[in-house]
């Protein structure tokens, strides 16, 4: 199988970052991979994508390319344990698409190459689905919520709904694409239902934006204001309105790193949900909806400004395997 921009994992890049100690199994001695996932009893087909050109296209901060090799080194040094069994994942490998931005100076540069982005990626993930496996995709941009759940949709045949933990609703107007509209093109193009975002920054979601969500009836949200200036609705009621809304249907989970307080980001913030916020919506979502994929984005390890936090990966690999033992333990 030959696939564009696409590395299999192999043998020589398991060992290059496993770190075995004796008296212990780490996830990476047990966790299947290479390119034959059809035919792996995994549940789990994991991949990466490394590009960070979706953020540039949004006017953003470079660096989400560099997340999936730090999510790697920890996630597979992690212990593979009845509560975490590593054979039940199947480690596919990684598109690199920063190459491809080599060239690119311009907002508009970079817009014309996340189509490119779109048509490679969608095919494998609607293999994976088309298979009965659920795709973990990590790392890249939030422009990749798009060919994921184009390729999902064609999988099952029909339109998905969504939920995203995300500051942003990235339901911008459809002038090219980039990671502030993955969304909007998913619901023009009919292969996304209903939406539902938990934790909107009311100072980073324009006017135009809300009232464009506004006239689809299947569009839900929470403001974080709402959860925690203004008392509302709780956390805990408002991701459980949202698992009661999707119960039953065909669903994918989408997490935006910039909606947790400090980590590492494209538009990393100071003030948002606890790291234990967001692994518990992952970990609820998965036990109670059994989703069809699972989608961590805009994470890095070292932004293009300078900053750096190696501790990026660590919180991946958390959020990986909280998703993988609420669907297990359903």
């Amino acid at each position: 199988m030959d696939i564009k921009h696409f590395h299999f994992f192999d043998e020589q890049d398991l060992h290059s970052y496993l770190k075995p100690r004796e008296g212990e199994t780490k996830i990476g001695e047990k966790i299947a991979y290479g390119n034959d996932f059809k035919n792996s009893t995994a549940k789990f087909v994991l991949l990466g994508i490394e590009e960070s050109i979706g953020v540039k296209g949004n006017l953003g901060v470079s660096g989400t390319h560099t997340a999936w090799n730090s999510f790697l080194t920890a996630f597979l040094n992690s212990q593979h344990t009845y509560k975490l069994n590593g054979e039940s994942i199947h480690l596919l490998g990684n598109f690199n698409f920063q190459q491809m931005a080599d060239n690119a100076k311009f907002v508009d540069d970079f817009r014309k190459l996340v189509p490119i982005v779109d048509v490679a990626v969608y095919p494998l993930i609607q293999e994976i689905s088309a298979a009965g496996k659920i795709p973990i995709v990590i790392g890249g941009s939030h422009a990749n919520a798009f060919p994921i759940i184009k390729a999902v949709s064609l999988a099952k045949n029909k339109a998905i709904n969504v939920i995203n933990l995300d500051a942003h609703a990235d339901f911008r107007a459809l002038e090219g694409r980039h990671s502030g509209n993955p969304f909007s093109n998913a619901k023009a193009k009919g292969y996304m239902a209903d939406y539902s975002i938990l934790g909107l920054h009311e100072n980073y979601n324009s006017q135009n934006m809300l009232d464009e969500m506004a006239k689809h009836k299947g569009i839900r949200y929470f403001f974080w204001e709402d959860i925690y200036l203004r008392k509302k609705i709780t956390f805990e009621e408002a991701l459980l309105d949202f698992i009661q809304l999707n119960q039953n249907k065909t669903c994918g989970i989408e997490l935006d790193t910039d909606s947790i307080e400090g980590v590492l980001s494209s538009a990393m913030t100071p003030s948002g949900f606890s790291t234990t916020n967001a692994r518990y919506y992952v970990y609820q979502t998965s036990h109670n909806l059994h989703p069809s994929y699972f989608h961590i984005c805009e994470a890095a390890t070292e932004l293009e400004t300078g900053l750096k936090d190696n501790s990026t990966g660590k919180l991946l690999s958390y959020l990986v395997s909280d998703f993988v033992k609420g669907f297990l333990e359903s």
